[in-house]
C-alpha cells in the first residue's frame, strides 16, 4: 500500500492609486470574556482564528490573546463565530482603485508584458490597443485585489505572470472547440481555461475593429468582458473549488463596477450593477423587475466548480493499490444560461453588499477563508495520510516476514508433536509389554509451540478513510465555508433576505416557481 501526493521594449512604468481601503469600524459588542483562570475583561471582537483571538478594550488599544487561555465558554463561542465566518477582520471596500499615469509595456511586435500579465496577439495590434489593454488587466488586478476579501494574487505555479491571447473569432473558436460548453445561439465572449492557464478573448467581445493592417481599441471600447474574465484568470488557485455561481458572480460583479480610463468607481457600485442588469441581461430601466430568479438557497446548494481536476498539482495518484485520491469536479448542473449568470450577479452581490452592510464583503471573505482552510486541512490529512502508509507499509511488510517465520516454526511444530506423539505411544505399548524402564523410549522434552505475532493495528486514520474511492473535497470545502453564507439561515430566510434587501434598492425579485 502505497500513495504519492502527487524581447526588448520600453520599460514598464506603472503606478496605482487606492482611495478608501481602511478598516471598519467593530462590529461585535463589548462583552465579557473570562480566562481559563476566571479573571475578566470587558472588550469587542475584532477577528479570531483557531489559536489567537484580537480583542479591542475599552481604551481602544487591542490585545492579542491565545485561544487556549479562555475558558471553555468563550472557546466554544469562537468556535461557532469562526465556524459562521463572523470572526473574520472586516475591511471597508474601497472607495476607488485606479491605475494612473501611463502603462508602458515590454515586448512587440506580437508579445507583451506589463508587471503582472503577458499577453500574446495573433494579428498586429496598435499602440492604443495595447495601452487599453494593459490597462484594463492591471487595473483589473488591482480592484481584485483591493477587494475586502483579503486575497493573496499570485500567478499559477510556474508562471511568473498572468497569460492571455487576444486573437480572431475564427482563431478562438479554433482555440476553444470541444473544450468549452456552449449554448446554440450564445456567443462566448471571453473563456479562461484552468487546464491551460490561459485567456482567451476574441477581438471582437471589445469592439476592436481593423484599421488598416492593426487591430485597434480605444477608450470608449466595451472592456467589461475583458474584466469579466481577468478576473476569472486572477481567481485561478479558487477556481476547482468554489461553485461555478460564485466564480461567475464574482467576476460580473467587478465587471459591473463603473469603469473609466483605468479607474473603477466602486462608490457607484450600485449604479453599475443596475446598469448591468438593464445593458447584458435586459431588464426593463423603468422597472428593474426579475421575475424568474433561481432561489439563493438553491443556487448555493449546487455544487459544481468552475476549475478542472487536471490543473491541479494537489491531485494524489494511486500507487499499486487503491488509496484515497482527490476529486474537485461534480454532478450539479450548471447550464451557463444568462439567466444563470445574471442570478450569480445578484446572489453574489448581494453577499458583498447588502448581506452585512456594516462588513461589506465579509460573507465572501469568510467563505474564501474557510475554503482555504479546508484546502489545507486536506492537504494536510493527505501529507499524514502519506506518512501513516507509509510508515503502515513497512510495518506491515515485517508482519508478513514474521507471519512466514511463524508459519514455518508451526509446520516444525507440527511435525515435532508428530514425532513425540508417536514416541508417546511407543512408550506406552512398552509399558504394557512390560518393558523395563532403563529399555523405553526416550520421550524427550515435549515439543514448545511458537509464539505467534502480534496481531498487527491499522492506525486509526487509515481505519476511518477505508479504500471506497475519491476524497471528494469539492463536498468536504463546501460543507466548511457554506456556513459563512448561510449563517444558520433557513433557505426561506436566506431567499427572503435577498428579496427585501434589493428591495430596498428599488429592484423587484420574483423566485421561480
Amino acid at each position: 500500500m502505497s500513495v504519492r501526493t502527487a524581447p526588448a521594449g520600453l520599460v514598464i512604468a506603472f503606478s496605482a492609486i487606492t482611495l478608501g481601503t481602511v478598516f471598519a469600524q467593530q462590529t461585535h459588542p463589548v462583552r465579557q470574556w473570562t480566562s481559563s483562570e476566571g479573571r475578566t475583561l470587558d472588550a469587542s471582537l475584532v477577528s479570531a482564528d483557531r489559536n489567537v483571538v484580537v480583542l479591542r478594550l475599552k481604551n481602544g488599544r487591542t490585545s492579542r490573546i491565545p485561544i487556549q487561555n479562555l475558558s471553555r465558554r468563550d472557546q466554544d463561542h469562537l468556535a461557532k463565530l469562526n465556524r459562521l465566518g463572523l470572526a473574520f477582520p472586516v475591511v471597508e471596500m474601497p472607495e476607488e482603485v485606479r491605475v494612473s499615469g501611463t502603462i508602458q509595456v515590454e515586448g512587440g511586435p506580437r508579445l507583451f508584458q506589463t508587471e503582472h500579465f503577458e499577453f500574446e496577439t495573433d494579428q498586429g495590434v496598435s499602440k492604443s490597443f495595447i495601452s487599453e489593454a494593459a490597462r484594463v488587466y492591471e487595473g483589473t488586478y488591482l480592484a481584485v485585489k483591493n477587494l475586502p476579501f483579503h486575497l493573496e494574487l499570485a500567478p499559477p505555479d510556474g508562471n511568473e505572470r498572468y497569460r492571455g491571447r487576444f486573437l480572431t473569432d475564427a482563431n478562438f473558436r479554433s482555440a476553444i472547440g470541444g473544450k468549452v460548453e456552449t449554448i446554440p445561439g450564445q456567443k462566448v465572449a471571453g473563456v479562461y481555461l484552468p487546464q491551460r492557464r490561459e485567456l482567451l478573448v476574441p477581438y471582437s467581445s471589445l469592439g476592436a475593429a481593423r484599421r488598416g493592417s492593426q487591430v485597434t481599441m480605444n477608450r470608449s471600447s466595451d472592456t467589461s468582458t475583458l474584466i469579466h474574465e481577468v478576473t476569472h484568470q486572477l481567481l485561478h488557485d479558487w477556481l476547482p473549488l468554489i461553485p461555478t455561481w460564485m466564480a461567475e458572480g464574482l467576476a460580473e460583479s467587478v465587471a459591473s463596477v463603473p469603469y473609466w480610463n483605468g479607474r473603477f468607481d466602486f462608490q457607484k457600485s450600485e449604479e453599475g450593477l443596475k446598469n448591468r442588469l438593464v445593458e447584458k441581461y435586459s431588464l426593463d430601466e423603468e422597472i428593474l423587475h426579475v421575475g424568474d430568479m433561481i432561489r439563493p438557497s438553491e443556487l448555493i446548494a449546487r455544487r459544481r466548480v468552475a476549475g478542472a481536476p487536471e490543473n491541479q498539482p494537489r491531485a494524489i495518484t494511486a500507487g499499486k493499490k487503491e488509496t484515497p485520491r482527490v476529486t474537485r469536479n461534480s454532478d450539479s448542473e450548471w447550464d451557463g444560461t444568462l439567466r444563470e449568470y445574471r442570478d450569480s450577479l445578484l446572489l453574489t452581490w448581494y453577499f458583498i453588499h447588502l448581506d452585512r452592510p456594516e462588513a461589506p464583503g465579509t460573507p465572501i471573505a469568510a467563505y474564501l477563508k474557510l475554503v482555504d482552510e479546508a484546502r489545507n486541512e486536506t492537504d494536510r490529512f493527505i501529507v499524514d495520510y502519506n506518512e501513516h502508509v507509509e510508515e503502515f507499509e513497512a510495518r506491515r511488510q515485517a508482519y508478513n516476514r514474521q507471519v512466514k517465520r511463524y508459519n514455518e516454526e508451526l509446520e516444525k511444530f507440527r511435525l515435532a508433536v508428530n514425532r513425540y506423539n508417536d514416541r508417546v505411544r511407543e512408550w506406552n505399548a512398552q509399558i504394557l509389554d512390560g518393558v523395563p524402564e532403563s529399555e523405553r523410549t526416550d520421550l524427550g522434552a515435549p515439543p514448545r509451540e511458537p509464539v505467534r505475532p502480534v496481531q498487527l493495528e491499522i492506525p486509526e486514520i487509515l481505519e476511518k478513510t477505508p479504500n471506497q474511492g475519491p476524497v471528494d473535497l469539492v463536498r468536504i470545502v463546501q460543507e466548511k465555508a457554506g456556513h459563512a453564507l448561510i449563517r444558520d439561515r433557513s433557505p426561506d430566510e436566506l431567499d427572503a433576505a435577498l428579496q427585501t434587501a434589493y428591495a430596498r434598492m428599488g429592484i423587484s425579485i420574483q423566485f421561480e416557481d
